[in-house]
């Protein structure tokens, strides 16, 4: 018959010999309650990691989001701080009266036209004037700028050198154009520029055949 006991032999040194008998049961479940006390053991501690890990990334998410927060709250401010304070408009400007004339005997043209200042009360109106005659339905498309300046594909790209002027009502602008290059003139676009190079009006027309 299996014996239910497990037996210890204690050996002391001095004395004599001790033994000490053990149920098999109560050793089983002392080594049960040991195994679950470990895993018990091992999941607190990882269950502790993984929230120190989650409470971490929480903390830099939070960081993050009042960091956009933040920069949202300056956009809106500026954009309500925009929209509140009054927008300076280009000036108004407009032509009147513009006739072309060719000049057989110069082989070019002439042009003559009315500036005409739009601003409420006539508050006077400074810039730069740039007129450039093209033919672009050739191969090698040909140009023509008064005055003189950079053009690229017929658009002025140094407002700053066109022709002064200020402007209170209205001005009369004259101008000619020979046609010593070998092409006609097709076309004429008036350019008027502000002060700081901003494009505020562009006309172009049909110049007459003859």
């Amino acid at each position: 018959m299996k014996s239910s006991y497990w037996l210890f032999i204690i050996i002391r040194s001095v004395g004599k010999v001790r033994t000490l008998r053990v149920e098999k049961r109560t050793l089983m479940i002392l080594g049960l309650g040991g195994f679950f006390f470990a895993g018990s053991l091992a999941f607190f501690a990882y269950e502790y990691f993984t929230f120190l890990q989650e409470r971490s990334h929480l903390t830099s998410r939070v960081q993050q989001l009042t960091h956009w927060i933040g920069v949202l709250e300056k956009s809106l401010e500026k954009a309500g701080m925009e929209k509140a304070s009054p927008k300076i408009g280009l000036p108004s400007m407009a032509l009147a009266e513009l006739k072309i004339s060719r000049r057989a005997k110069r082989e070019g043209f002439s042009v003559s036209f009315q500036l005409i200042n739009q601003n409420p009360l006539y508050q006077p109106v400074s810039g730069t004037l740039v007129l450039v005659a093209g033919n672009d339905q050739i191969k090698k498309p040909v140009y023509r700028v008064i005055p003189e300046m950079e053009l690229k594909k017929g658009i002025p790209q140094e407002p700053e050198k066109g022709k002064s002027f200020r402007i209170e009502k209205k001005k009369f602008i004259e101008a000619f154009f020979d046609g010593s290059i070998g092409e006609g003139f097709k076309t004429l676009t008036i350019f008027v520029f502000s002060q700081e190079g901003k494009l505020i009006l562009e006309n172009s027309t049909s110049i007459p055949a003859s």
